[in-house]
C-alpha cells in the first residue's frame, strides 16, 4: 500500500496514456460524439474519458489498495456501469433500458456490497432520524440520484470532471481523518484519473491530432456519480462512520439540487423528468452571457465553497441541524433564483455587455 501522492501520480499517468491509446479505437468503433441538435461542438469527439478513468482507477487500485471484498465488487460493479455507458454512448439506448440497467447495477452496490442507509443523522435537532427497513431502497434511490445528477451536469467542458474531483478530494480528506486509508487512496486514484481526463477535455482541441479533445460520455459521468454516491453512503453510515450523513450532502449539494429542481420543473410542465433540455444552471449562466470557461469557473467555485463549508462544519463541531438549515437555505435560494431566472438573465446580459 502506497501513499496518496504516489497513487495520484500513477493514476494520472495511467489515464493520460489510456486516453492516447484509445483515441484511434474510438474512431474505429464509432464511439464519438457528433455535432447536431443540442450538440454545438466542432468535429467528431472521442467518448473515451469514462473508459480511461475506469481503467486507471482499476489498475492503480490493484497496485496500491488492499483487496477486501468491498473493493473487488466496487471495481466490478463500476466496470458494469462503464460498459452500459459505452453502449449508451455508441447506440443511444432507450430510457427504459438505461433505467433497468441502472437499477440492476445499483442493486449490486446496495445488496452485494451492503451499501445501505441506517440514519439521516440528527437533522431537526430532535434526535437521530433512523430509516429502519427503508434503508436499502433509499440507498438504491440515492445511488441512482447521484449517478444521474452527475450525468445531467455534463453540458460544459470540464464541468462534471471538475465537480467530481472536488467531491473526491473532500472524501479523501474525510476518510483520511478517520484513518480509513484504503478508501482515502481510492479517492486519490479518482482524483488523479479524472484530472488527466480534464487535461484533454478542457485544453484539447477538436482538430489537434496530438492533443485532441475527448469527452467523458455517459460511461464516465455515471461511473463517477455512482462511485461518489457509494462512497458517501459507505463513509456516513454504521458504527465506524467517517463522517455524518449531513456532511455527505455538502459534497453533492450542487449537482443534486440542480437535478431535483430540473426534474420537478419538468414534471410540473407535464414532461418526462428524464427528458433532456437546456434548463440546467449552466444553461442559465450561458444564456446570461457568460462564456463556457466563465460558467465552469463559477460552478467550480460554488462546488468548492460547499465542500470547504462542509469540512469546516465537521472540524468546528457544528450541529447537524445547523448544517441542514444552511443547506436548506441554499436550496430555497436556488429555487428563488430559477423562478426569476429571466429577470436575472436580462440584468446580467446588460451589465456584462457594459463591462465589455
Amino acid at each position: 500500500m502506497g501513499n496518496g501522492l504516489e497513487i495520484l501520480v500513477i493514476s494520472f499517468v495511467l489515464a493520460f496514456v489510456v486516453v492516447k491509446l484509445l483515441k484511434p479505437v474510438a474512431y474505429w468503433a464509432d464511439l464519438v460524439d457528433k455535432p447536431g441538435g443540442r450538440k454545438t461542438h466542432d468535429g467528431l469527439i472521442p467518448l473515451i474519458g469514462g473508459v480511461s478513468i475506469y481503467v486507471s482507477v482499476f489498475l492503480s487500485s490493484l497496485w496500491f489498495l488492499e483487496q477486501p471484498i468491498f473493493i473487488r465488487l466496487f471495481l466490478l460493479s463500476g466496470g458494469l456501469i462503464v460498459f452500459m455507458g459505452v453502449l449508451d454512448d455508441r447506440y443511444d439506448l432507450s430510457a427504459r433500458v438505461r433505467l433497468l440497467a441502472q437499477i440492476l447495477i445499483c442493486s449490486i452496490f446496495v445488496y452485494g456490497l451492503d451499501v445501505h442507509l441506517t440514519s439521516f443523522g440528527n437533522l431537526f435537532g430532535l434526535g437521530e432520524v433512523n430509516v429502519g427497513i427503508f434503508g436499502y431502497p433509499l440507498a438504491l434511490l440515492s445511488l441512482m440520484g447521484a449517478m444521474n445528477a452527475f450525468n445531467m451536469m455534463d453540458g460544459v467542458d470540464g464541468l462534471v470532471g471538475s465537480i467530481a474531483v472536488i467531491s473526491f478530494v473532500g472524501l479523501a480528506i474525510l476518510f483520511g481523518a478517520n484513518g480509513d486509508v484504503n478508501f482515502q487512496l481510492l479517492c486519490w486514484a479518482f482524483v488523479g484519473s479524472i484530472s488527466a481526463f480534464l487535461v484533454f477535455n478542457i485544453w484539447g482541441k477538436p482538430h489537434k491530432k496530438r492533443f485532441k479533445k475527448v469527452f467523458m460520455g455517459d460511461a464516465g459521468s455515471m461511473f463517477v456519480g455512482l462511485s461518489i454516491g457509494a462512497l458517501l453512503i459507505k463513509g456516513s453510515q454504521g458504527d465506524g462512520a467517517a463522517f455524518s450523513p449531513m456532511t455527505s450532502l455538502w459534497l453533492v449539494l450542487l449537482p443534486m439540487t440542480d437535478m431535483f429542481t430540473i426534474m420537478y420543473r419538468r414534471i410540473k410542465r407535464g414532461r418526462s423528468p428524464m427528458e433532456p433540455d437546456r434548463t440546467h444552471l449552466h444553461h442559465m449562466l450561458l444564456r446570461a452571457g457568460f462564456d463556457k470557461r466563465s460558467v465552469l469557473t463559477i460552478m467550480v467555485v460554488v462546488q468548492l465553497s460547499f465542500v470547504v463549508l462542509g469540512l469546516y462544519i465537521v472540524r468546528n463541531g457544528f450541529s447537524e441541524f445547523s448544517s441542514f438549515s444552511l443547506a436548506l437555505a441554499f436550496v430555497l435560494a436556488y429555487q428563488l433564483i430559477l423562478k426569476r431566472s429571466w429577470r436575472l438573465i436580462r440584468w446580467t446580459r446588460k451589465h456584462i455587455n457594459i463591462a465589455h
